[in-house]
């Protein structure tokens, strides 16, 4: 896969949701992002094409980012049953492609909620909410201090839209190259990266965040002796809230995307009010 290819892939890559459907999930936006290597690889036999792109049209579903590991696999496995000399290897290659297809798309989905959803989402919401303390924003009195400018108010959620865009392309990126040159033994480049200590540290980061942000809110409150006031007990209230959901979505298996905005734009009103 040459760079043009590559950065062609990489710039689809963003429209995978966009022909999201309940019946077959992403499979029009994974033939989107694939089309252009299709259309490459056979070029020379456009005959076979319609009933390639009707495998793809097949039910895909995985994690947005992680998806680049899947383009990659699927573009060489592709490239096997393109090569394939007799109806045999046709089928045993194609038989292939559509089960690293549903294999490689559950193991990616796995990862990418536990790493973007589950421990980045979170970490970055968290260290946004330690630059407002940093710049003046604290949400700890109120009212808040109304010097504050907007560039301080906005630059927390833009470092924190930063951090988190950083990582997912530097994933979507590096996904496509080394899944179309690694093989089954290395599961397509997944085991390049040890994803379960990454996500392992990014959450404890996470609780030490959480810790020291609670501790210096306790410090804030009891540092003159003063009795707690209303507003304390309704701040505490709303990260014990916030703590007691986040265990139900867990226990029952419901994805935290809801309750990670709801908890952003809660945090938005305190802040300002």
């Amino acid at each position: 896969m040459d760079f043009p290819l590559h950065l062609q892939i990489f710039l689809r890559s963003f429209f995978l949701q966009t022909g999201w459907n309940s019946m077959k999930y992403q499979n029009i936006g994974l033939t989107f992002v694939m089309l252009p290597f299709l259309k490459k690889l056979y070029a020379q036999d456009k005959d076979a094409l319609p009933s390639v792109l009707a495998r793809y049209l097949e039910t895909f579903n995985t994690q947005p980012v992680m998806a680049s590991f899947c383009f990659g696999a699927l573009a060489q496995k592709e490239e096997e049953v393109a090569q394939a000399k007799t109806l045999t290897a046709f089928k045993e290659k194609v038989t292939e492609w559509s089960t690293i297809r549903k294999s490689l798309s559950i193991t990616a989905a796995s990862i990418g909620d536990r790493l973007f959803w589950g421990a980045l989402k979170p970490l970055t919401l968290l260290m946004a909410l330690f630059i407002w303390l940093l710049s003046g924003v604290n949400f700890f009195e109120v009212p808040c201090a109304p010097s504050v400018s907007l560039w301080n108010t906005f630059s927390a959620g833009a470092a924190a839209f930063f951090v988190f865009n950083a990582v997912a392309l530097f994933v979507k990126w590096e996904g496509i190259k080394i899944s179309f040159l690694k093989d089954e033994s290395a599961c397509f480049g997944l085991t390049c990266f040890d994803w379960n200590k990454t996500i392992y540290y990014a959450k404890r980061l996470g609780l030490f965040m959480t810790a020291g942000m609670l501790a210096y809110g306790i410090y804030h409150y009891l540092k003159d002796f003063k009795e707690l006031d209303a507003h304390f007990y309704a701040r505490a209230a709303i990260v014990l809230v916030f703590v007691c959901l986040s265990l139900l979505t867990r226990k029952f298996k419901i994805a935290n995307m809801y309750l990670y905005l709801a908890a952003v734009l809660t945090l938005n009103i305190v802040c300002l009010f």
